[in-house]
């Protein structure tokens, strides 16, 4: 059964149990008969999003730079689960990271956003805390409150003759937010719908450099669990981000008898009919019919039913036959009259032969 089915059944199951609650993926909400996706997913669930992203960014004279900072978050705890880039609890994290850096950072000409490159515990929380895991075995782990957060902020601009001028400008633009955030931000130690930031004198690590490729913008465009499955295609006049489900491109899924959709395991191929027809190959080639493989089966079984008992009729009936030949090259001897006439004029008598007038005076001898 296909991912696709899996979802329309486990929706199905869902609206009929009065005791579940439906739990719509992506920031979908439930309104007592279906998931209302934001924009740009959908599905039963909010699972799939969309194949391309289209912007009003110009390729020509677009230029894509970058910068490294490093910011410590004081109000949330570090756990393992913060380096496992699929789990909730870092996509959770990341999705809030993105949301409150955009606040920061966003009144900043050309910014398009961050893409967080480490986390690691602050430094008053490094030295660990004993931990027990489902082993049984207790280790030390850098669990802690605080977060050391390195990030890359992402910006475009256009070709200039002064663009080193420009890279050293933004650098210092962004210093200044981060500074001016720290200031107003207040007491925001336990207010988990903020970061609340910290920052040493000298946060930047990398200066800001320019990008090779568009890609990192199509990156930013692109959901928190999304991100790795687009890319720039250059052949227009703007930028537009696709994926490999994308149509009419280099890198197209063929997907056959079926569907490409993106989904947070990258794009997958989602088979038609499956109620209908079996896929036996890769990326749903291979249909086979569920209907003519059960009416083939049918006749198959007829045919075979028919051939058998079509030789057990044939058996039976030459061993009828033969029964009958026996008995009767048994018995012509003893049943004859009597007497025989062979070919070259003797006549032999059968004295076997059941004689009748023998038989009446048999008893006077």
């Amino acid at each position: 059964m296909g991912s696709c089915t899996r979802a329309f059944l486990l929706l199905f199951l869902l609206l009929f149990r009065g005791d579940v609650a439906v739990v719509c993926q992506n920031g979908g909400t439930y309104d007592g008969v279906k998931c209302l996706c934001l924009s740009d997913f959908y599905g039963p669930l909010c699972e799939f999003f969309s194949d391309s992203i289209t912007t009003e960014i110009p390729i020509e004279g677009t230029i894509v730079a970058n910068v490294e900072l490093v910011v410590t978050i004081t109000n949330f705890d570090y756990t393992e689960e913060l380096q496992d880039l699929r789990s909730e609890a870092y996509e959770s994290f990341a999705r809030h990271f993105r949301q409150e850096m955009a606040k920061i950072y966003g009144s900043v000409p050309g910014y398009e956003g961050v893409k967080i490159l480490r986390i690691v515990p602050a430094a008053s929380s490094r030295r660990g805390a004993w931990v027990r895991r489902a082993g049984g075995d207790s280790v030390s782990s850098p669990v802690g409150t605080g977060l050391e957060v390195e990030h890359e902020v992402i910006f475009r601009t256009t070709a200039s003759p002064n663009l080193t001028e420009e890279f050293q400008n933004k650098t210092q633009e962004l210093v200044q937010k981060l500074q001016e955030t720290v200031k107003s931000q207040g007491d925001c130690g336990h207010d988990s719908s903020v970061v609340c930031i910290a920052v040493s004198s000298s946060p930047i690590i990398k200066n800001m450099t320019q990008s090779s490729s568009f890609d990192a913008l199509c990156q930013q465009r692109a959901p928190v669990g999304y991100q790795d499955y687009y890319f720039a295609q250059n052949t227009s006049s703007t930028i537009r981000c696709i994926t490999n489900c994308t149509a009419n491109t280099p890198g197209t899924i063929d997907c056959h008898h079926g569907e490409c959709r993106v989904t947070r395991t990258g794009p997958q191929c989602f088979c038609r009919d499956e109620s209908l027809y079996w896929y036996t190959g890769t990326q749903c080639s291979g249909r086979v019919s569920k209907v003519a493989t059960g009416l083939g089966v049918v006749v198959t079984v007829l045919l075979v039913a028919c051939v058998v008992l079509a030789v057990l009729l044939v058996i039976r009936k030459k061993g009828r036959k033969r029964n009958t030949s026996a008995t009767i090259e048994e018995n012509w001897y003893e049943n004859d009259d009597g007497t025989w006439t062979a070919s070259d004029g003797f006549v032999l008598k059968n004295k076997n032969a059941t004689d009748p007038g023998r038989e009446g005076s048999g008893g006077q001898q």
